[in-house]
């Protein structure tokens, strides 16, 4: 089992003014708790996602469609699909699971850590 505070990674993200902290790396399930103050980068990924946003509110962009987001909201991007977030009312703190890769590479795909 395994068991993380979602409350102290935020709390990490904010003191260490880092953009991105790993919940869980096991085999094919990648996790990670990302704040998005700005817009974000267009960022295809090898593995499917799912969003759950925690807190803020914004503009997510997945493929040709757009879509608000706020607190609550879940939303599931299909791997190789260009996404991000923008228009960001509210700095944005979600929850992202990356599933369905056995070689993940996300964060070669992903241009700079802190983004």
């Amino acid at each position: 089992m395994t068991h993380v505070s979602t409350g102290e990674l935020i709390t990490e993200l904010e003191n260490e003014d880092i953009q991105h902290a790993e919940v869980l790396d096991k085999e094919s399930v990648f996790i990670e708790i990302g704040r998005y103050p700005t817009s974000s980068p267009k960022n295809p990924h090898t593995e499917d996602e799912i969003y759950y946003i925690i807190s803020g509110s914004g503009m997510i962009r997945v493929g040709d469609e757009t879509y608000e987001v706020e607190a609550g909201d879940v939303v599931f991007v299909d791997q190789g699909i260009e996404h991000d977030f923008f228009n960001i009312d509210e700095e944005i703190t979600a929850l992202t699971i990356f599933v369905g890769s056995d070689n993940p590479s996300s964060y070669s795909i992903r241009e700079h850590k802190n983004d």
